[in-house]
């Protein structure tokens, strides 16, 4: 059984699934009890994120992520640091070979959404997409070897117009990500 799964049920739409929640951290936890709770073969994460400026991704395009990673944003504007941040996930390959005609990218999570211009310059370093709770879901079923993959459509662009382009944005964005993963469910 392949379970899917969405920040919110909005996300989700008609399609059966289960809500993580909003964040990172709230994301693996509730990750981690549904594999305990359903222990699925695979999960499939749906959502809307943010592209990073010259990642080449554009607004109502969905995108699969190839690997997931964590960033604070503290840490990457050298106010703090991170002493062992955590490795990244790769996606599962045959989840990937599922949709071949989506663009691979690179997802970072972050603790919130980006809209400053000069972290969002900063975080984009090697990372294509911006989103919440991919990489709490990741890391949860990577801990417990059950195969992860994304679909995420891009709602906005990431910096000081974020929120706004998501709000707009939203509905397109949750739609081509369904549909990507509603042709093969």
């Amino acid at each position: 059984m392949v379970l899917l799964v969405a920040a919110v049920t909005e996300e989700l739409g008609e399609l059966q699934g289960a809500p993580l929640g909003v964040g990172p951290v709230v994301a693996a936890a509730r990750m981690a009890t549904l594999l305990e709770q359903r222990r699925p073969e695979a999960v499939v994460m749906i959502g809307t994120a943010g592209a990073y400026t010259g990642g080449g991704l554009a607004v109502g395009q969905a995108i699969a992520a190839r690997r997931c990673g964590l960033s604070h944003g503290v840490a990457a504007m050298g106010l703090g640091y991170v002493p062992r941040p955590p490795e990244t996930v790769e996606c599962a390959p045959e989840l990937l070979d599922r949709v071949p005609d989506l663009t691979r990218a690179d997802v970072l999570t972050v603790g919130a959404v980006t809209t400053d211009s000069v972290l969002a310059g900063r975080l984009s370093d090697g990372w294509q997409v911006e989103h919440m709770e991919t990489f709490g879901a990741a890391c949860a079923c990577a801990q417990v070897g059950v195969p992860f993959m994304a679909v995420l459509g891009i709602a906005n662009d990431v910096g000081p117009e974020a929120h706004s382009q998501w709000l707009v944005n939203r509905t397109i964005a949750q739609d081509v990500a369904r549909a990507a993963v509603a042709a093969w469910i």
